[in-house]
C-alpha cells in the first residue's frame, strides 16, 4: 500500500496544536484533532515537510513530531520536497495562493481548512489548479465527519419525523469564520439554496463582522442562521412530527417526538390538537472528525474520486456568505442563489 508524503503550511492551532487544549466541543472534536496529529495516526501517510514564517513553530513542531523539513517559505518547501498531500492551515487570506501552489507542484490531494477562501474567484482559481493536475481537494468541515451530524442525517432521511421544514443554527461571531460551519451544515441536511437575506453586526472583529442570515432552499426548507446573539453553538431541525437539537456541550442530539397530549380525541376542533414532547437523546459510536477527514483524502486519492466535502462544497458555503454580505450590503434584499459576478471579499480568519 501507497505511504503517502505529506506536507504542513501553517502551524498554528488546527495545524499543530489544538490537541492541547482539551476542548469542550464534544459535537466538534476529539483528538487527534489537528492535522498533523491525524496524519501520525495513519498508517498510510507521512509527514516529510512543514512550513511556517514562524521558527518558534517550526522548532516546537519538530520537538513534538519528530525532525522533518522545516521552511519559512511554503513555495520553497513545495518546490523541493513535492509533497502528494499537502494541509492548509493558514489563515483564510491565504488558501487560495497555498492551495494553487501546491497542485502546480504535484500534489494528488490537499486538505484546506474553513472558509475555503475569502471569495468566489479564489474558490475558483483553487478548483481550477486541481481539476487540471487531477488533485483531491477537501475543505474541512468536521461536521461532515462527525457521528452525531451523520446519525442525524440519517434519522432525517428516514422519515421518521417528517419531511424537514425549518434548520436554525446559532452560534457566536465571525460570521464567515465561524459561521461557515452553519452554512455547511444547512446543504449536509437541507440541499441546495435558491436566495439568502441577510445583516451585519460589527461587535468583535471588523474584518469579520457577526452576521445574521435566512436562507431559502431548493427543497422548502427555510434555514436561519444566527451567529450575531452570542448564543451556544447549536442547530435545530424542525419537522411535523419531531425535533432534533445538537449542541456542543451535549454528546449525541436530542430527539423531540410530537405526541398528540389526547389522543383519543376526535372532531374538526381538534385539527390543531395540542401535543407534547417526548424527548430522548441518542449518542452513536464516537468517531474522530480529523482523522476521518485524512482518511477520507487518502481514500479519494487512492480511488481516483471526489471526496467527501469536496471543494464545491466549501465553495458553496462560501457563497451563502457572500450571499448574506451581499444583501446587507444592499439593505436586506434577497440575492439570488447561484450568486452572479460577485468581486465581493469576505475577510475570515
Amino acid at each position: 500500500m501507497t505511504t503517502y508524503r505529506v506536507a504542513i503550511v501553517g502551524l498554528g492551532r488546527k495545524g499543530s496544536t489544538i490537541d492541547d487544549e482539551n476542548r469542550w466541543l464534544t459535537n466538534y472534536d476529539r483528538n487527534p484533532c489537528s492535522h498533523a496529529s491525524a496524519y501520525v495516526a495513519n498508517e498510510r501517510t507521512q509527514i516529510i515537510a512543514v512550513a511556517d514564517p514562524s521558527p518558534a513553530k517550526l522548532a516546537a513542531f519538530s520537538a513534538r513530531y519528530g525532525e522533518c523539513a522545516t521552511y519559512n517559505d511554503y513555495r520553497a518547501m513545495l518546490a523541493r520536497e513535492r509533497p502528494e498531500l499537502v494541509s492548509v492551515c493558514t489563515h483564510a487570506p491565504l488558501h487560495a495562493k497555498v492551495t494553487v501552489a501546491a497542485a502546480a507542484a504535484g500534489a494528488k490531494g490537499v486538505l484546506v481548512e474553513k472558509a475555503m477562501a475569502v471569495s468566489l474567484a479564489e474558490c475558483d482559481a483553487m478548483l481550477a489548479a486541481c481539476e487540471q493536475v487531477g488533485a483531491k481537494l477537501l475543505v474541512n468541515h468536521p461536521r461532515r465527519f462527525h457521528a452525531t451530524f451523520r446519525a442525524a442525517k440519517l434519522l432525517l432521511d428516514s422519515g421518521e419525523l417528517g419531511p424537514l421544514q425549518v434548520i436554525i443554527a446559532s452560534g457566536y461571531n465571525k460570521f464567515a469564520h465561524n459561521g461557515s460551519h452553519a452554512f455547511d451544515m444547512l446543504r449536509y441536511f437541507a440541499g441546495e439554496a435558491t436566495a439568502v437575506q441577510g445583516e451585519l453586526v460589527e461587535r468583535e472583529d471588523p474584518e469579520d463582522f457577526d452576521g445574521r442570515a435566512v436562507v431559502r432552499m431548493q427543497s422548502g426548507v427555510t434555514g436561519f442562521v444566527d451567529f450575531a446573539s452570542s448564543q451556544p453553538f447549536a442547530f435545530q431541525i424542525w419537522c411535523p412530527e419531531g425535533r432534533i437539537t445538537i449542541d456542543q456541550f451535549s454528546e449525541g442530539f436530542a430527539v423531540s417526538r410530537f405526541v398528540p397530549e389526547n389522543p383519543d380525541e376526535t372532531g374538526p376542533w381538534f385539527r390543531y390538537r395540542p401535543k407534547r414532547e417526548v424527548v430522548e437523546r441518542l449518542v452513536p459510536s464516537p468517531e474522530w472528525p480529523m482523522q476521518n477527514a485524512v482518511d477520507e483524502l487518502v481514500a479519494a486519492v487512492d480511488g481516483n474520486r471526489e471526496p467527501a466535502s469536496h471543494g464545491l462544497d466549501g465553495r458553496a458555503a462560501l457563497e451563502l456568505i457572500v450571499a448574506a454580505h451581499e444583501s446587507a450590503a444592499q439593505g436586506g434584499a434577497w440575492i439570488a442563489v447561484p450568486v452572479v459576478a460577485s468581486a465581493r471579499v469576505v475577510r475570515s480568519r
